[in-house]
């Protein structure tokens, strides 16, 4: 989801009305709960989005809501649309979602990420879009997001939003330290940015070298760059236990120790680790694109274009940062073929080149509407008040064609929450490095084969 400090945790109900929460597990099987499709043409009025800590966006929302009635309203005899919203905890998130699938009462549209959608693919939950996309339509968007979107030849998800990874170089360290920042022109491979939050540290001002994120895949660029793989090429194993990951989750746990990289680092937590790189004796950031307007509102006596540098993710021959998304899926199970229709022209005007471009301006995350992207690149007033958030779209530029896509496959989350849990527990001292591989790996292969 966007990250934004400005964001409350929220369970938000639009159409002028609250609903209550249900609980439920959020990972809990779904086999024999949820039902087929109701057979029948019968459309539930109003239709239901569902989205993912966007409360922020209510202004936004109501107009998408307005044009879907103004535009769709007569061909579905007055169809309404109404929105729920709730997050951040992933775990809350799904388990709304979840009970909803198992009661009478399922949302229509799900905003999810990337990897989420896939916990529910194989339970035949999403309505295969390409029913309703004609090429013209699907041609205004990235191609590469629509293949991670595709699962099992079914357009299961249609890009909503998404992120590729950034490293945020406080500028004035490096001077001092005598060393020029991760860029476009100068990435950095793992281990030259281990060595330079260690130089950093010892050099300049900096406290400390290097904070990250490693919520959902996004520690696995350290590994993923120096040619390490996740799973071996048909998929069935781990394929991570290597001595060179051995090297850098050693290199990792060593810098931990000395406090050159500050624990944070290993809660999984953007928030606490961009607050962190906001208070400004941090010199590198290594986060999402969306973790710019938090930077921006924690640093604000010091964040600017001429004290931050952007530059990508590690890259040693090949490019690690993965790319992060949502998508929005139409849901499947007891809701009529009318209804899947009315989800689909809902949500092609949520994606539409009006409110992409909305969503652009009121977030710090990318858009897969390439028109959407153009025109802002290309607006200079917009350029002028929006330095550091146009230096993303030409990050987005420079890594698209060779972003890293995380396994779409069911155990994909389970997978990355494993490594987290393994590797950090490594990191700060709380079992060995062999360990944490050694364990990582069994549980990812006791995922694997089920």
């Amino acid at each position: 989801m966007p990250e934004d400090s400005t964001r409350p945790t929220s369970f938000h109900s639009s159409r002028r009305q609250i609903l209550a929460a249900t609980g439920g597990a959020a990972l809990a099987g779904l086999a024999g709960c949820i039902g087929g499709n109701d057979g029948s043409d019968q459309l539930k009025d109003p239709i239901e989005l569902y989205t993912w800590n966007l409360p922020f966006l209510e202004e936004s929302i109501n107009g998408w809501m307005d044009q879907f009635k103004k535009e769709y309203g007569d061909k579905y005899d007055g169809l309404e649309a109404e929105w729920t919203d709730r997050g951040p905890a992933t775990g809350d998130v799904l388990s709304y979602f979840q009970s909803r699938l198992q009661s009478d009462d399922p949302v229509n549209i799900f905003d999810t990420q990337m990897t989420t959608y896939t916990r529910y693919a194989k339970d035949d939950i999403w309505v295969d879009l390409n029913q309703f996309a004609d090429e013209e339509f699907l041609g205004k968007y990235y191609d590469k997001l629509i293949e991670v979107m595709t699962y099992d030849d079914k357009l299961v998800q249609m890009p909503f939003y998404m992120g590729s990874m950034a490293t945020y170089s406080r500028k004035k360290w490096f001077d001092e330290t005598d060393l020029d920042p991760p860029t476009t022109d100068n990435f950095y491979s793992t281990m030259d940015y281990l060595d330079a939050a260690e130089q950093l540290v010892e050099n300049s001002g900096a406290k400390f070298g290097l904070t990250f994120i490693r919520y959902d895949w996004q520690l696995w660029p350290w590994f993923q760059s120096e040619g390490i793989d996740v799973l071996n090429d048909d998929g069935t194993k781990a394929a991570f236990n290597t001595n060179r990951t051995r090297e850098i989750l050693s290199r990792f746990r060593e810098l931990t120790e000395k406090g050159v990289i500050p624990e944070v680092s290993w809660t999984g937590e953007w928030k606490p680790a961009a607050e962190q790189f906001g208070a400004g004796d941090t010199a590198m950031f290594y986060s999402s694109t969306s973790a710019l307007r938090l930077v921006q509102n924690t640093g604000s006596d010091w964040v600017s274009e001429d004290s931050v540098v952007l530059g990508g993710a590690p890259r040693n021959g090949r490019y690690g940062g993965p790319m992060t998304m949502h998508g929005l899926g139409a849901v499947k199970p007891k809701t009529s073929e009318k209804a899947h229709e009315a989800s689909f022209d809902f949500i092609s005007v949520i994606v539409n080149k009006k409110w992409q471009k909305d969503f652009l301006r009121n977030t710090t995350v990318l858009v897969p509407h390439k028109q959407a992207v153009k025109e802002l690149q290309n607006d200079s007033q917009f350029v002028e008040e929006n330095p550091l958030l146009v230096e993303i779209y030409k990050l987005w530029d420079a890594v698209s064609a060779d972003v890293w896509v995380p396994p779409l496959i069911e155990a994909s989350s389970e997978m990355s929450q494993t490594i987290d849990k393994q590797f950090s527990a490594a990191a700060l001292g709380e079992k060995s490095v062999d360990e944490a591989i050694n364990t990582a790996e069994q549980q990812i292969n006791q995922a694997l084969n089920g």
